[in-house]
């Protein structure tokens, strides 16, 4: 994996298009989403991605079908893998935010709020050491499980390198919540050998093993996916021991055809363990004709491997040199993020597409989500006067609220005589409640969810 881009706060030259602006919100200006294929047949939920890269600020980002922004939280840094995750059973929000290099491996923290978007903890990985932006997944127990990468000196001179060697390791940890304490950690260089890469040593460094992905498999043991070595791993959660390999120079199945993958993501687990989703990026370098999110099947007693399913983006060819994800949804669907390509493509269980979005030219995105998601901001709705789009008047928006159905203006001639202007259905991120009413000094409105009940209001304000 390898993001590019600069500091969050920092715009990309672009045409004003390219990038959300909004009156009530000036200090959010998030990238615009296109949507390229209209949600026919769509799983339900809410999308989630974290732009990293292109026009407009870096940060994690929830938006809806129409590409209208819920929910929008500017970061300095970089942020990846964005999503909702359940923590002793309440809904949470999880990002990892940090600065990277150019090889793809980064220095961060955890970061989880609450449903109102309240900041939970802000985790270092085990140690009080910096975490790598790969993974931060939740497990059944309420801990988590993220990645981390070492430095050791080893004689790589078989490699083509040099007998004190700089040589990049994945770590696994499992950490306790909300502390960071470490719970158990697993090192790559223990347990798979340097001949298992497809890579060498560069002038200062053999990153031979690159972790970028860590789930848990039905029986509890974890699978791990190394990118450099074009290898899932099935490691025994308490030994550590590699219990299988898929895949890489020494695959324990027989590999049927289209299952080979080459610099993958995303390996997870389905079906009892019988069934692993990947993202095959296929490049860089490229060595298939295109990327592809697919589905493996396993036969666990005569340990074959054979393609389920491969779902690839057409009508052009997505050659995803890093980064993506394959999501499997609920009813089988796929989500697929391109990673270094600015597609989020969903996918009937049968291939067809049935949604897709885009960020601007030169937008990236680690990972992307369909997911349900509530929430109800502890930050009120802000009001605002003046003119978007050519409507001059009152305009409203409340970011991360995603029950509003309508807004309703209350105004009148002193804070304490207020009258009900008429309903207005929400109109995307931000709404476009009319011309300043005659009379109206001052004001506030009030969201109403689909049921007419009020659910938050605006500060009252003079206009």
């Amino acid at each position: 994996m390898r993001l590019l881009g600069g500091a969050g706060e920092a715009l990309a030259a672009t045409r004003p298009t390219t990038v959300r602006t909004f009156l009530t919100r000036t200090d959010l200006r998030p990238p615009k989403i296109t949507i390229r294929h209209p949600a026919r047949g769509a799983a339900e939920g809410r999308l989630f991605i974290a732009p990293s890269s292109g026009p407009g600020q870096r940060g994690v980002l929830i938006f809806d079908n129409a590409g209208e922004p819920l929910w929008f939280r500017p970061t300095r840094v970089t942020a990846t893998d964005f999503r909702a995750q359940l923590w002793k059973g309440k809904p949470v929000l999880t990002w990892w935010e940090g600065t990277y290099s150019t090889s793809g491996l980064g220095r961060g923290v955890y970061v989880m709020v609450d449903d109102s978007y309240r900041e939970i903890a802000r985790i270092r990985a085990g140690g009080r050491r910096d975490g790598d932006l790969h993974e931060f997944q939740l497990t059944r127990s309420g801990t988590a499980l993220v990645t981390k990468n070492e430095a050791v000196r080893r004689d790589t001179t078989a490699f083509g390198g040099s007998p004190n060697g700089l040589v990049w390791g994945g770590v696994v940890q499992e950490i306790a919540l909300p502390s960071g304490r470490v719970l158990s950690e697993w090192r790559s260089l223990d347990h798979i050998g340097l001949d298992e890469a497809y890579t060498g040593p560069s002038r200062s460094h053999f990153d031979y093993f690159h972790i970028n992905s860590i789930a848990e498999d039905a029986d509890g043991h974890l699978l791990v996916s190394a990118r450099n070595t074009w290898g899932i791993y099935k490691i025994h959660r308490r030994t550590g021991q590699v219990i299988w390999r898929l895949g890489g120079r020494k695959s324990d199945f027989k590999m049927g055809k289209g299952t080979v993958t080459a610099w993958q993501h995303d390996a997870r687990s389905h079906e009892g363990g019988r069934l692993i989703s990947i993202f095959d990026n296929g490049a860089a370098p490229q060595v298939h004709t295109q990327s592809r999110a697919i589905l493996v099947r396993l036969d666990l007693e005569r340990m074959t491997a054979t393609l389920e399913r491969a779902y690839k983006h057409r009508p052009g060819r997505i050659v995803s040199k890093f980064m993506g994800n394959a999501q499997v949804l609920p009813d089988g669907g796929v989500v697929a993020g391109w990673g270094s390509d600015p597609f989020v493509t969903e996918f009937a269980p049968g291939g067809a597409i049935r949604f897709e979005a885009m960020l601007p030219t030169g937008g990236q995105n680690y990972r992307a989500y369909r997911l349900p998601w509530q929430g109800k901001p502890v930050v009120p709705p802000r009001l605002a006067r003046g003119i978007v789009r050519g409507k001059r008047g009152i305009h409203v928006s409340w970011n991360g609220a995603t029950e509003v159905a309508s807004w309703q203006l209350r105004y009148g001639p002193s804070a304490t005589a207020l009258e009900n202007g008429p309903v207005v259905p929400r109109a995307g991120f931000e709404t476009y409640l009319g011309p300043r009413p005659a009379g109206a000094v001052w004001a506030s409105a009030v969201a109403l969810d689909r049921a007419g009940k009020p659910i938050g209001r605006t500060p009252l304000r003079r206009l």
